[in-house]
């Protein structure tokens, strides 16, 4: 794979949280990308594990009061392991709060950045991670890392900004400047579902909470799992089928995917019978 030069991939990066800034509403964070979210755990793990060892340094000493620290705010994590929590809960077809995502560890965010949730991410969260290969359809291999800016000390930001300029990043970004440079791409997913009933050619109901990109149904006992079309996702250990809603557009408002999601199950249903 080809590589850039250190400081044009610097350049890239900066271009592209620029872009990304701008695109997503972005202002109040800071913006840093690794190549997956294994990556991004480790490196945060790492940083947050760092900065409490420091902060408990210093908890006791008379001459720096631990008001004065300003280092991170608290992110539950055993041995420098941090949880990372998922935004949208896909098997059970519900949103977590966001409360209780950062409670717990650091908010994945892949599957409600850029989608009808976005607004109340931003508006929300502290510190989250995004695959971007998601809904905002721009890279395979590129993960957001974007912590409110007003949370989190210069120290720590800039710790994080050196240990992205020493990953390898590939093409990842430049690759995601083309995309948004392209005529037909679009940021956001605005595609949102409601919970529906079907009733021929079977009785189903799907599971989801409304508003969501995709549906959920319990798997069918007619339908082979090996003969299931590519853009369904099969999740094995709850035995449910996870249909996904796709549609680009600006973000300012959304299009309700129900009847279209419908009518693909109906046909997928109606093939397995008479197969």
């Amino acid at each position: 794979m080809a590589t850039e030069p250190a400081s044009a991939g610097i350049v890239t990066c900066d271009r592209l949280r620029t872009q990304l800034s701008r695109l997503y509403r972005l202002e109040h964070f800071d913006l840093f990308f690794v190549p997956s979210l294994h990556i991004a755990r480790v490196v945060l793990s790492q940083l947050f594990l760092r900065q409490e060892q420091v902060r408990n340094q210093t908890r006791y000493a008379s001459y720096h009061p631990v008001s004065e620290l300003n280092m991170v705010p608290a992110v539950p994590m055993m041995a420098g392991n941090i949880a990372l929590v998922e935004h949208i809960d896909l098997p059970n077809g519900c949103v977590r709060s966001l409360d209780i995502c950062q409670s717990q560890g650091v908010t994945d965010a892949s599957e409600s950045f850029a989608s009808a949730l976005h607004k109340p991410l931003i508006d929300e969260a502290r510190v989250f991670v995004a695959r971007l290969n998601r809904h905002a359809a721009l890279s395979d291999n590129l993960v957001l890392i974007a912590l409110r800016t007003a949370d989190f000390s210069t120290l720590v930001r800039s710790e994080l900004r050196l240990i992205e300029q020493g990953v390898a990043l590939g093409v990842a970004p430049q690759q995601a400047l083309d995309t948004i440079d392209s005529a037909d791409w679009k940021p956001f997913n605005i595609a949102v579902v409601d919970r529906f009933i079907l009733e021929t050619p079977l009785a189903l109901v799907s599971l989801q909470q409304p508003g969501l990109p995709f549906a959920l149904i319990d798997l069918p006992p007619v339908l082979q799992t090996a003969s299931l079309p590519a853009n369904i996702e099969l999740l094995p250990l709850h035995r449910r089928l996870l249909i996904p809603a796709s549609q680009r557009g600006s973000g300012r408002k959304y299009t309700n995917m129900t009847a279209r999601l419908k009518k693909q199950l109906k046909e997928l249903l109606q093939l397995s019978l008479n197969s």
